[in-house]
């Protein structure tokens, strides 16, 4: 955003907000850029969207604000004195959302009891989103990707890095991964789901994970960025969140994620059925997959790169204890 401060301080007028003390960038998202906002009025936050369509921000804004007002807590853009959330300004998007006082907490910082509500909540949201959305068309069969096109695509992340004029220990790793994973393709193709594997779709939050969640004294204070909202397998998004939210060193806490899955379950017990499916979906669909290295060595875009060596590790560690997970999780 170009002049952030001049622009925060004409955006914020709109609101009835005409004093600006401060503006401050936060860490740059993959979707969006972000600051803070002080003013005379208290402090705000400011999103400045990317790669989106104003049609589509105003759709996310729309659910957000239902969802807020159905009682869940879910961080809404407020709306200025005309009753719009997005400002359009030159090429910046812009939404203002009230300041969320509150922390992040990786799974191992969650009791039991906190892991079963955070399920809940989840199973919640997804209710809601599915009321708001209206029928979906089941099923929705979603193709995977075959071992073939995945292995080709590992031999050529491997050419890139083998093009490196100097290496990072992130570059070593990738390289060593891959040839591990083109390995496990090899031996694992016959294990790829097939056209009968039908998941109950629905709308999701699309991007459920730890740094999304703000908790208070008393548990969960917001779910923030609905970027994503998508319609997609629920139990996907389930599993996925726990392999982001309770992985640590590449491995799971799987008596944390058993109680995590079950508080879901008790909300939409009817999907319980449907768990070695999604397990196993997801775990082909994370053993064919390469986006953090493709954002690296394809767009030239690091920031993922942080999140390589657990996830990268966990494949492998869900590979050879694939039956101990489902397991956990039935």
């Amino acid at each position: 955003m170009a002049r952030p401060f001049a622009m925060a301080a004409l955006l914020l007028q709109r609101y009835g907000v005409t004093e600006v003390q401060a503006i401050r960038p936060l860490t740059e998202g993959l979707l969006n850029r972000a600051y803070t906002v002080e003013t005379d009025s208290g402090k705000f936050f400011l999103k400045d969207y990317l790669n989106q369509t104003p049609e589509l921000i105003r759709a996310q804004h729309h659910i957000t604000r239902r969802l807020h007002d159905a009682g869940l807590p879910v961080s809404a853009p407020l709306a200025d004195l005309a009753g719009e959330t997005l400002q359009c300004e030159g090429e910046s998007m812009l939404a203002l959302y009230p300041w969320v006082e509150g922390h992040h907490r990786r799974g191992s910082k969650l009791d039991l009891a906190d892991c079963r509500e955070l399920g809940a909540l989840l199973g919640r949201l997804h209710d809601a989103l599915d009321r708001l959305h209206g029928p979906i068309a089941q099923p929705l069969f979603l193709p995977c990707e075959s071992a073939e096109r995945a292995s080709e695509t590992a031999h050529r992340l491997l050419a890139r890095i083998d093009r490196l004029s100097v290496r990072e220990g992130v570059d070593e790793l990738a390289e060593f991964r891959l040839l591990e994973r083109i390995g496990l393709l090899r031996e694992l193709a016959g294990r790829r789901p097939g056209p009968e594997v039908n998941l109950t779709v629905g709308a999701v939050h699309g991007d459920f994970h730890d740094l999304n969640i703000m908790y208070g004294p008393r548990g969960v204070r917001a779910l923030v960025d609905f970027d994503r909202l998508c319609l997609a397998p629920s139990l996907e998004e389930l599993i996925r969140s726990a392999l982001i939210i309770f992985v640590e060193f590449g491995r799971l806490d799987l008596g944390l994620v058993r109680e995590y899955v079950h508080g879901y379950l008790d909300q939409r017990p009817w999907l319980a059925a449907e768990i070695p499916a999604a397990l196993h979906r997801l775990w082909w669909e994370r053993l064919t997959d390469f986006w953090m290295l493709t954002w690296r060595y394809d767009l030239h875009d690091e920031r993922p790169s942080v999140q390589f060596a657990d996830q990268s590790a966990l494949i492998v560690w869900w590979t050879h204890h694939y039956d101990k997970i489902l397991h956990a999780l039935s």
